[in-house]
């Protein structure tokens, strides 16, 4: 599977144009290659519902009774005007990501947890794309 390079807006997992990180975390040992990064949007309907939803993303993540093979990491960004959330997660693999997805209900098992979040009041739906990581298109450009 061919994947696109990242957005030109996109820096690295801690800095993304327009946005101001908010909160990190890792599903995995941190020398984990990255061999995946998926750009997860939400929109939001304030920064403060953005925050919010975030901090239920880590309780939910907290409490998953079976964490997705291949999950390394996820670094929460907020746009600067608080409507819009990025996740830059890292993943082993795309096909991991993939199989993450497979039940159809996003990432995460069917937990009250996981509900709050896939069900936050002033939340829309989000998407995501999948990118070739930082580190590989650094490599081919030296």
């Amino acid at each position: 599977m061919t994947l696109p390079e990242l957005p030109s807006f996109v820096h690295g997992r801690k800095d993304i144009d327009g946005f101001t990180l908010y909160r990190t975390g890792g599903m995995a040992d941190a020398g984990t290659p990255v061999g995946c990064v998926v750009l997860v949007t939400i929109d939001t309907d304030s920064e403060a519902t953005a925050k919010a939803w975030i901090d239920s993303v880590f309780v939910a993540l907290a409490s998953e009774p079976k964490p997705p093979a291949g999950g390394i990491s996820a670094a929460f960004h907020i746009r600067d005007d608080g409507k819009q959330v990025i996740n830059y997660a890292e993943w082993r693999s795309a096909e991991d990501h993939i199989h993450a997805l497979s039940d159809g209900e996003g990432v995460g098992s069917h937990t009250a947890d996981w509900r709050r979040v896939q069900n936050f009041p002033g939340v829309g739906q989000g998407g995501f794309v999948r990118y070739q990581p930082l580190a590989k298109v650094q490599a081919e450009v030296e």
